[in-house]
Order: C-alpha cells, then structure tokens, then sequence
C-alpha cells in the first residue's frame, strides 16, 4: 500500500508539474506527501586577502540561507490546490540531488517516489547524468516519471 509519497522538486515549473499526480495518489490511497528540495552545497573558493572569515562560516550562512528560502518554496508549493486535504511534509536539505532523495526515501520510509524528468538526450545526458535515471535505477521503491512531454498542460499549481 502506498502511504508515503515523495516528490523531489529543484524550484522548475517541469518538477512541479508532478505535484498534481502525487496529489491524486495520496488521496486515492489515504496517504502523505513529501515535498523536497536538495540544495547544492557551495564550492569553497576562498583565498588569499579576500578570506577575512573562516570560509566555513561564509559558507555556512550561505547554505542556511539557501535552506531557509527553499523551505518557503516547499511551503508555498505545499499550499497548492492539488494538495489541499492531504497530509504534506517539506523537506529541504544539502547535497548532491540523487544521493539526497535516496537517503530521505530510506529516512522518511517512502513508498513512492513521483517525478518529471527534463527528458534530456544524447550528450548532456551522458555528461551531467540524469537524477531521475539515477532514481529509478537504485531507489528501493517503486518510481512513477513523468515525461515533460506527457503531463497534463493545466495541471501545473499556480503558486
């Protein structure tokens, strides 16, 4: 039975666009919705007369901040017609995308993982890697992607 639910978002109206289909799940089956946004930790590049501070303590507030924009994010997002009535959660951490939403589906005991893929080919797929690839290929639960292509034009939430 799915209970859980997560749907990774990077802050793309395309990511959005399965906040809709996760909706409908959760309540066809009485279940939660996990909405998560992965930050991508900065590169320290700090050197010489420039580096007044620790560099950890730069980046730290840099990081916190990011978080705390992207909870709002979730937060907006969260309030989104589409899941009005269901039991939402927001999530917002740091590191690399793929890693991070594997690591919150083995925490957070998610028993479905909903996504859009940005249906990137050829080169730029190879180079950069595709998160929902990774996703489907190594989560331990079951993984709906929808393509760009196929979902539904008006189902995006205003938020």
């Amino acid at each position: 039975m799915i209970k859980r639910i997560l749907v990774p978002l990077d802050g793309s109206t395309l990511a959005e666009q399965a906040i809709p289909t996760a909706g409908r799940i959760a309540r066809a089956t009485g279940g939660s919705v996990t909405l998560l946004r992965i930050i991508l930790p900065p590169v320290d590049y700090v050197y010489g007369p420039y580096m007044l501070r620790p560099a950890f303590t730069v980046l730290d507030q840099g990081v916190q901040k990011a978080l705390e924009e992207a909870t709002h994010y979730l937060e907006r997002v969260a309030s989104s017609s589409y899941l009005a009535g269901v039991e939402t959660e927001v999530v917002a951490e740091t590191g690399s995308a793929a890693e991070m939403i594997l690591s919150v589906v083995e925490a957070k005991n998610v028993d479905l993982v909903v996504m859009c893929t940005h249906g990137e080919t050829g080169l730029k797929r190879w180079v950069l890697g595709s998160v929902a690839q990774k996703i489907a290929r190594y989560a331990p639960v079951p993984v709906l992607v929808l393509h760009h292509h196929t979902t539904i034009a008006g189902q995006h939430p205003h938020i």
